[in-house]
């Protein structure tokens, strides 16, 4: 049966970044990757996405606490290595290559997203991916999600990315001064100011403060 007038279009689904991690086969070593990768070949193209696009995602994703964001940026970031890889002088440095750039992208993105809510331009900060139980939505532990990403929106984007790689990915400081370029000083300054200003907010906030203190201790951190 046809129809006659107007007919409105409705929006295609936003296409979900599929992570899949590379089984039943064995990963080439760096250098072969990296030669695979400048030659431009597509079996290293996608060896390179399987072994690399999880490690992305998960530093963007637990830094900012919205899959749509992290998922656009992961896109981003490979998409800017598949043509920066020949800069890469020493092979066996790729994973230290793929992280850093990471950073780089994710201290681009956070300034940027601090300039538009200065300018009012968008809104003050993302919601992070709701907390599933087995009765649905675990609305209590998306409450207090939101407000520790909304702390965390306050921080400058260098003092939260160092705060993120020491607290939530568990990079040593060394490891932290060598992706973000700074001294091993300046490193411990950032995440020492930026836990500072956590601890502040969290201490008005006793549920705050019980949710930090859980995630602590599922890191295993004093």
């Amino acid at each position: 049966m046809t129809t006659t007038g107007h007919r409105s279009r409705v929006p295609a689904p936003r296409p979900e970044l599929r992570i899949v991690p590379l089984k039943g086969s064995l990963e080439p070593d760096s250098a072969a990757l990296v030669r695979g990768l400048i030659d431009q070949q597509d079996w290293a193209v996608r060896s390179f996405w399987l072994q690399y696009a999880p490690l992305v995602f998960g530093i963007l994703d637990r830094a900012l606490g919205s899959r749509p964001e992290s998922e656009d940026l992961t896109q981003e970031v490979l998409l800017g290595l598949f043509s920066s890889i020949k800069r890469l002088r020493d092979p066996e440095a790729l994973r230290s290559f793929v992280v850093a750039t990471t950073v780089l992208r994710l201290r681009g993105h956070l300034r940027w997203k601090r300039v538009r809510r200065f300018l009012s331009l968008s809104e003050t900060g993302t919601v992070p991916e709701p907390v599933a139980t087995g009765t649905g939505i675990d609305v209590p532990a998306r409450d207090l999600l939101r407000r520790v990403y909304a702390m965390l929106d306050t921080l400058s984007a260098e003092d939260r990315t160092a705060f993120v790689l020491r607290n939530v990915e568990g990079f040593t400081l060394v490891e932290i001064a060598s992706v973000m370029r700074a001294s091993l000083a300046t490193v411990k300054r950032r995440i020492r100011r930026a836990a500072d200003r956590v601890e502040e907010w969290a201490r008005s906030d006793s549920d705050l403060v019980e949710y930090l203190k859980h995630r602590a201790g599922e890191r295993g951190q004093p």
